[in-house]
């Protein structure tokens, strides 16, 4: 006779494995954990990580998520936070949406005396690969019309036509770098230059920025800054206004340039006074309340910076370092280049036809506080290339420094070297561009004043 399931046995097997489990003691941690630490000691360690490991740790528990997602942490880790790159490739017939962040270290770079080519590839290497960094913290550009490119994917769909992927054309959906202040991005249209959005490539939000009147114009020069006194942010374009001629509706006129200022949060755009301000400005760099530009079309290097003053509103000539006797035409202003350097405005540039001479500017608005901080020889046995330099970072209070070259790489140098190293981008035939960016967690409601319209590319 067969045994039933609900024998006297399997009872007796039941009630034993009961009795064991209740006499088991409970199982309890045998060292400390993080979770007994006080929530200002765990938001201090917090606070001393890079950005890419404070959003690794924002979704370790929900005690890290609910202290990284204080605007207050936010904004105690952007104070101390360093200066990164931003890299992103820049192919006119593609769109590209990602943006890289690379947090380097001089020992990144150490291990070469003589010129070498390394690369910042994207995981493409061999295990045993030497001398590169991966392009591994991404982030992604919102879509310039998010509903155009929708509607093409729903009727794709509906023609039987199914796509995983969202078809972007340049002219409708590629953004240009205008650039970068305070952990916010500008962009724009590469074409016409116009500013469209703001952006906070850590955190996925975005504002638009308001619209313009519908007017015939040319091709913008713009810059993003923040106004210390005020702590507004603020946005600077520059046009060439163009009105119909009353004797010939076909012909247009030149009206002149023409200023907007628009204050983040406010939400019109505000004439200002343009003064003689020269056109093609380029290098768009916040310092001290105000917007500088460089000018290296213009007569003269006592017109070849720019300033805005947002405190004044209104456009400034600004003392440069440079003799008429350092240059020797045109093409050597098109190799200047300008920007900020450990909080001071810096000008970069060759001259002499074989020095790469770097500027930094001590005492702000001062002329006489130019300092020429790199002296460097470039008719050494490495022969550095000659081309367009642009400072990104400085290492250890000005040690070593890192450059971006028009050649399509990364320089590194150490001060009194004659040697470099150069890092190019593997894995992609097309051009890319680099820039400095300080990465930033704190939300735009709370950055920006005023009541904003915040989108997010992580949205549905």
């Amino acid at each position: 006779m067969k045994r039933k399931s609900d024998s006297i046995a399997t009872h007796r097997w039941k009630g034993k494995r009961e009795a064991e489990e209740v006499d088991e003691p409970e199982i309890q941690p045998l060292w400390p954990s993080f979770a007994d630490l006080p929530s200002p000691i765990t938001t201090n360690i917090l606070l001393r990580l890079p950005i890419t490991s404070v959003l690794i740790c924002k979704c370790v528990c929900k005690s890290w998520h609910t202290i990284i997602s204080d605007p207050h942490f936010a904004k105690l880790h952007f104070k101390n936070a360093p200066t990164d790159v931003m890299v992103r490739t820049n192919d006119k017939k593609h769109v590209s949406r990602t943006l890289h962040l690379l947090q380097f270290q001089p020992e990144n770079f150490r291990g070469h005396s003589e010129c070498i080519c390394d690369y910042i590839c994207d995981n493409i290497c061999e295990p045993n690969c030497q001398g590169h960094m991966k392009l591994e913290a991404k982030f992604k550009l919102p879509l310039r019309d998010p509903k155009m490119v929708l509607d093409k994917m729903l009727e794709a769909k509906n023609g039987g036509r199914k796509r995983s992927y969202i078809a972007c054309k340049p002219r409708d959906d590629k953004f240009a770098v205008v650039n970068s202040c305070k952990g916010l991005l500008c962009l724009c249209d590469p074409i016409d230059r116009d500013t469209l959005v703001v952006r906070n490539p850590i955190t996925g939000e975005f504002i638009r920025l308001p619209e313009t009147r519908k007017i015939l114009r040319g091709t913008c020069d713009s810059g993003f800054g923040y106004h210390e006194k005020t702590r507004e942010f603020k946005v600077i374009r520059v046009y060439d206004n163009y009105a119909q001629d009353p004797a010939n509706a076909k012909k247009w006129l030149s009206n002149g340039r023409v200023a907007e200022m628009l204050t983040l949060g406010n939400g019109t755009w505000k004439s200002v006074g343009v003064g003689i301000v020269p056109s093609d400005l380029r290098f768009p760099t916040s310092v001290n309340g105000a917007l500088h530009w460089l000018c290296p079309f213009s007569a003269g290097t006592e017109k070849l910076i720019v300033r805005f003053s947002f405190e004044l509103e209104r456009f400034e000539t600004f003392p440069c370092p440079l003799c008429q006797d350092n240059i020797h035409g045109l093409s050597e202003l098109r190799n200047i280049s300008m920007g900020e350097l450990e909080g001071r405005l810096y000008l970069c540039g060759i001259f002499d036809y074989d020095h790469i001479n770097l500027w930094l500017m001590k005492k702000y608005g001062v002329r006489d506080s130019w300092t020429m901080v790199y002296n460097i020889d470039m008719m050494t046995a490495q022969r550095w290339p000659f081309g367009f330099y642009r400072p990104i970072k400085s290492f250890n209070n000005g040690a070593a420094i890192l450059m971006y070259h028009s050649l399509n790489c990364l320089i590194y140098h150490e001060h009194g070297g004659c040697g470099f190293n150069l890092f190019y981008v593997s894995g992609t035939q097309v051009k890319f561009e680099a820039f400095a960016h300080i990465p930033s967690l704190i939300p735009l409601k709370v950055a920006m004043k005023g009541d904003v319209e915040v989108h997010n590319v992580h949205s549905r």
